[in-house]
């Protein structure tokens, strides 16, 4: 198994608005004999709900990126922080993966000694090291048929839809395994680099019932090339 580097928890960010303000220009000279009715100009309207910029530009608003004014990563991630941009980037991935799971952060992370409130996300466990497997080998192995985004809740739902960690029961069902497996697995996944349907023996090694069927899949390498 993989050493895998640290990941960080789940924290919160915090953004700001701007404010605009709208400027008039003016202008100035003598004063010009009338030769005629006085003509009085009358200033068109801003469109509503348009914010405007000084001099009557239109100004946008720019996406929020949690990057913006973040430190910078001081370590390269494997595992589900592989994509984190900047240290501030950690805090949302961490908080999607929760999300999608239905856990909290002690669900992977060991809790500190001496503070209550906080976790020691450095400290590796064996649910961690789940995790790190999944992003790193079996969402690389496999992609869902329909040619959309593979995620963790693609296969972290109960039968209402709802977010679950353990999709096979705890302790595993082994009859509802088999039923999932063969219903929705090969069914909703295929080979990520042929686009060929997935069967049973692409992870497990062999078909079921046979000499060469391997029932761990979870952090080994019986799993399509990637």
């Amino acid at each position: 198994m993989v050493e895998w580097r640290k990941l960080s928890g789940v924290g919160a960010v915090v953004g700001c608005a701007a404010a605009f303000s709208a400027g008039a220009l003016g202008g100035c000279g003598p004063t010009q004999p009338a030769t005629g009715p006085a003509i009085t100009a009358t200033a068109k309207p801003a469109v509503s709900g348009a914010p405007v910029a000084s001099g009557g530009a239109v100004a946008t608003s720019k996406p929020f990126d949690p990057c913006d004014g973040s430190p910078p990563l001081t370590t390269k991630y494997l595992g589900v922080l592989q994509d984190a941009r900047c240290d501030d980037d950690k805090f949302p991935i961490m908080a999607d993966v929760a999300t999608m799971l239905g856990v909290d952060c002690r669900h992977c992370h060991v809790p500190h000694p001496t503070d209550p409130k906080k976790e020691m996300y450095p400290v590796m466990t064996s649910k961690k090291e789940t995790a790190n497997w999944m992003r790193m080998h079996l969402m690389k192995g496999i992609k869902p048929a329909d040619g959309s985004e593979l995620k963790c809740k693609s296969c972290h739902t109960d039968e209402k839809g709802k977010p679950i960690a353990k999709i096979l029961g705890t302790p595993r069902d082994t009859t509802f395994a088999h039923e999932w497996m063969s219903l929705v697995m090969t069914k909703k996944f295929v080979v990520a680099a042929t686009g060929e349907k997935l069967k049973c023996k692409h992870c497990h090694v062999g078909n079921i019932g046979t000499p060469e069927w391997h029932p761990k899949v979870i952090s080994t390498d019986h799993i399509p090339a990637h």
